[in-house]
């Protein structure tokens, strides 16, 4: 939301929180293309979901069961760790005849730059690291 002009994020509280830094877990939309109508429940796609991150709620669509092609679900996700681009789906983890591959896709994850640790932009574009190398080079000459 913006207050007055400048940009404030909600977060969950962690005791290791630093008001210069923004969070790199953020709420995104995760889509379940071709996942069996039946399955369409929080019940199902918390567990289903547990690798991807914490399971927040599904869009109103995916609750009444009126879009068949795709579950939606927002989840709250670490966008500097990997998120998979598909998961299993089935009865047994060893046998891989009983079940099937589900596919993952995310929708409009935000840019997280590791270096000065803002959401918005990569380490390549970051202005921080620009000034701090620019200004290494001129001291190292």
């Amino acid at each position: 939301m913006t207050i007055e002009g400048k940009l404030m994020r909600i977060q969950t509280w962690t005791p290791n929180f630093r008001p210069e830094e923004e969070t790199p877990i953020v709420p995104i939309w995760v889509l379940l293309p071709g996942l069996p109508w039946h399955c369409y429940k929080k019940e199902f796609v918390t567990p289903l979901l547990s690798h991807v991150g914490k399971v927040l709620y599904l869009d109103t669509i995916t609750i009444q069961k009126t879009r068949g092609s795709m579950a939606k679900v927002k989840v709250q996700v670490d966008i500097t760790k990997a998120r998979p681009s598909h998961i299993w789906l089935g009865l047994d983890d060893e046998d891989l005849t009983i079940g099937r591959w589900q596919a993952v896709e995310y929708e409009r994850v935000p840019d997280y730059c590791e270096y000065c640790r803002h959401q918005g932009h990569m380490i390549q574009e970051c202005t921080f690291r620009i000034r701090d190398d620019e200004f290494k080079r001129k001291k190292d000459i």
